[in-house]
């Protein structure tokens, strides 16, 4: 199932001072993009929840926070002198080397601040079934949102095909117009000169041909087939669309530079108009 590239999520694991939170955000992001806040993890731990996130969540920007019980008692933190004394010494180096202060408001956080002691209690088993727990209605929460974009993509599949459909049944009129229009313009140049009219008949066709479309149609009615395909697949399905979403638009761009129809220019418009919906919204499918 098609799913969003947003979601928000939020469970608990344990009780009483054993008691914590995990709160995970998700927006868009080309790659799994990791923040976490509120503990200072171990690296086994910390590993644990990536491996496990990179599996589920598979890629965005992803905010986690934790959140310990109010009931914890405070001397199970300690304050972070090592990561403190690092913050410190870098502000003073770029004050010295670049002449800018920086504001340690703006990016501290409380894994700058505090580290929870080893004997606090927390069981990593704790941790990890909080952000699984978290990380179950994220997906929950993109799959409700994928399918509203899929439908809304769907949807204006729908009305790109009806739009392509009108122009096909309008080229062959628009051919016949083109070439007696040509026709007309050259004889009307030449009327006062001999020339040999099969000929020019030849050269006019010739040009026509160029104009013509049919091949362009049958790759964006191969790539409508392709993008209905996939979103109705249940894997990933984000990047394969991008891809697809940029090959309908250059066929759509070559209608247009070869059609001189007024009617059908603007039809062009309107499809590259919806073609250009598609794209912003596949920016938030996973």
């Amino acid at each position: 199932m098609i799913q969003s590239m947003t979601g928000f999520g939020r469970a608990s694991a344990g009780k009483g001072s054993e008691k914590i939170t995990a709160s995970i955000k998700c927006i868009n992001g080309k790659v799994l993009d990791l923040k976490i806040r509120g503990l200072d993890l171990e690296y086994s731990v910390e590993k644990s929840i990536r491996d496990f996130l990179s599996e589920k969540i598979i890629r965005g920007t992803v905010f986690i926070n934790f959140e310990l019980d109010s009931n914890h008692n405070l001397k199970n933190f300690a304050l972070n002198d090592s990561r403190l004394e690092l913050l410190f010494e870098a502000i003073s180096t770029v004050k010295k080397k670049y002449g800018h202060k920086l504001d340690i408001n703006k990016f501290i956080t409380t894994n700058d601040l505090f580290v929870l002691n080893e004997s606090s209690g927390i069981s990593p088993k704790l941790i990890l079934r909080a952000v699984k727990e978290a990380s179950s209605k994220v997906i929950k929460m993109r799959k409700v949102e994928g399918a509203a974009l899929r439908d809304d993509i769907l949807d204006r599949v729908v009305s790109l095909r009806k739009i392509l459909s009108f122009n096909e049944k309008q080229l062959p009129l628009e051919y016949k117009k083109r070439i007696k229009k040509t026709k007309d313009r050259v004889s009307d140049i030449l009327k006062d000169f001999q020339f040999d009219e099969v000929r020019m008949n030849q050269e006019i066709a010739h040009i026509a041909d160029k104009s013509d479309v049919t091949e362009e149609i049958i790759r964006l009615k191969s790539h409508f087939s392709q993008f209905e395909k996939i979103l109705k697949t249940s894997k990933p399905a984000g990047r394969g669309l991008n891809f697809l979403v940029q090959e309908i638009s250059r066929e759509i761009n070559t209608i247009g530079s070869k059609s001189f129809s007024e009617k059908i220019i603007k039809n062009i418009i309107k499809m590259k108009e919806e073609a250009e919906k598609i794209r912003e919204q596949l920016q938030n499918i996973l």
